[in-house]
């Protein structure tokens, strides 16, 4: 791995953290409060920006991305998903849809991310999601 795509997979570590604490704590603390608090001792610049780039980009799509998610998990209730999956798949189609991350490699980071995150049926879920929203994208899986 080169160290820009470590410095990425850092920087999503982080996101996940950050949407998480944000999201269990019912949105109540502000995001940049909670960011400063969960990224506090990264000193790489890199890494926190990009980390915060992903979560407000997140969040302020939000309702947007929770619509899709239940548009492709259709057989989980929103609320019913693990908190941390939520956040996994949050992050991973803000990415597809509104970052313009390769799919290929956001469904291949969230899945290594669920393995360090997650719990154990995480990663095969989450894969699952992402790629089936991918499809809908009309995208190949190999394309990069």
């Amino acid at each position: 791995m080169s160290e820009k795509q470590q410095q990425r997979r850092e920087a999503r570590g982080l996101a996940i953290q950050t949407l998480f604490a944000y999201l269990e704590r019912d949105e109540k603390i502000p995001l940049v409060e909670t960011f400063e608090m969960v990224s506090e001792g990264s000193e790489d610049l890199f890494v926190t920006g990009f980390a915060w780039q992903i979560v407000q980009t997140a969040v302020e799509h939000l309702k947007k991305i929770r619509v899709i998610i239940r548009a492709f998990a259709p057989e989980f209730a929103f609320e019913k998903i693990a908190p941390i999956n939520r956040s996994l798949l949050i992050l991973g189609i803000t990415e597809m849809k509104f970052m313009d991350t390769p799919p290929v490699v956001v469904i291949n980071e969230y899945i290594e991310l669920a393995k360090d995150y997650g719990e154990d049926k995480s990663p095969s879920f989450v894969n699952g999601v992402l790629d089936n929203y991918r499809k809908s994208l009309g995208l190949e899986r190999s394309k990069k």
